[in-house]
């Protein structure tokens, strides 16, 4: 069975650490299976990956596009599986597309910082692509709730969970960090907030002169660093914008490190973060949406989203005093059981378009 995976929209971050796990578990569990990925020039991360691995030359997204629809139909191909929200619209076998990006339902459509930096041609291109796909697959229960409420009567779609994360054995030390931090994560994406972090954590330091310092890790662009310096105030000394950590043994260290991971994003599938962090120990102080009570069971501070000051009381009251739980718990679906459903599904469909 030749699976063609379609990568191609993927660039970093949450989906392609879903993918590289993902393929490596489909691997193990059906190395009968035989993967061919197609990756953009731009993509970081999608490299030693199971079976073979295309880079197609596309040089933009309306190319990428392109390509989907007129050129990979005609691919080889048992079946297509599109793990990053978009597909061929004509393809006749069997086609199955994974949901991770949150703008294009519900919440993500209101929100006016992500409609601002969203075509509307690319939410029409994703709700015609799961109108078409043979099986729509959400990452989590809060996703498939909000694609159901925005696209109702749908009657391909079904949830496979994302797996817990996965750590190297050791970890690595990181130089030159404060020896006490909170973590946030920047992201080019302005549903996540990371000024507003900054801001709540400034607040939280007015109260307490003792508070951690803020260690931001991610791709920092101009705008947003300008944007966090200045909601730091006068504590901008002691943000440190660190910038991307592409080691998982440093980047587990920071988790380990870390008094608290603090998202304030107000849109989000699944968020593997908060996974990552509380599976080495590390306190969650989190923007009270489904999807974060869903991966956490609930295990987490929370924050109305958008309430800064009470992301500054939480801080000052519940994380400084050095209460905070530490105890490492683990999601309980593992890559293996994602892989299991995903291949199951897989047979399938193949099976009935023989």
């Amino acid at each position: 069975m030749r699976v063609v995976v379609n990568a191609l929209p993927l660039r970093h971050g949450g989906g392609v650490s879903y993918l590289h796990q993902q393929l490596h578990a489909i691997a193990e569990v059906a190395p009968d299976i035989e993967l061919h990925t197609l990756v953009s020039p731009w993509a970081v991360g999608l490299d030693q990956l199971p079976g073979t691995t295309e880079v197609v030359r596309v040089r933009s997204v309306a190319h990428r596009f392109a390509y989907e629809q007129v050129v990979l139909p005609f691919r080889r191909a048992d079946l297509i599986y599109c793990p990053a929200n978009f597909a061929p619209l004509f393809f006749s076998g069997p086609l199955v597309l994974t949901i991770h990006n949150p703008n294009y339902y519900g919440r993500g459509l209101e929100l006016p910082e992500v409609a601002a930096s969203r075509p509307w041609w690319k939410v029409k291109a994703n709700h015609w692509a799961i109108r078409r796909a043979t099986t729509v697959v959400a990452i989590s229960e809060s996703m498939a709730e909000e694609v159901r409420e925005t696209l109702p009567g749908l009657r391909n779609l079904r949830v496979i969970l994302s797996g817990n994360p996965e750590w190297p054995a050791v970890s690595e030390p990181v130089s030159g960090l404060p020896e006490r931090f909170l973590l946030a994560f920047a992201s080019m994406s302005p549903h996540k907030r990371i000024a507003e972090t900054v801001e709540g954590w400034a607040r939280s330091a007015d109260r307490f002169p003792d508070a951690p310092w803020l260690l931001v890790v991610g791709p920092i662009e101009e705008d947003t660093r300008r944007q966090c310096e200045s909601a730091a105030g006068r504590h901008v000394d002691r943000l440190v914008l660190h910038g991307q950590v592409k080691e998982r043994e440093r980047m587990r260290w920071i988790f380990e490190h870390a008094e608290a991971l603090v998202s304030s994003s107000v849109l989000e599938t699944f968020s593997m973060t908060p996974g990552e962090a509380a599976s080495v120990g590390c306190p969650l102080v989190l923007s009270d949406l489904p999807v974060h009570r869903e991966v956490t069971a609930g295990r987490a501070l929370f924050v109305a989203p958008g309430d800064v000051e009470g992301l500054a009381d939480t801080l000052a009251t519940r994380i400084y005093p050095g209460r905070a739980d530490r105890t490492p718990w683990r999601w309980t679906t593992t890559w293996r059981d994602n892989a299991d459903q995903f291949v199951s599904l897989f047979r399938s469909l193949a099976k009935e378009t023989r």
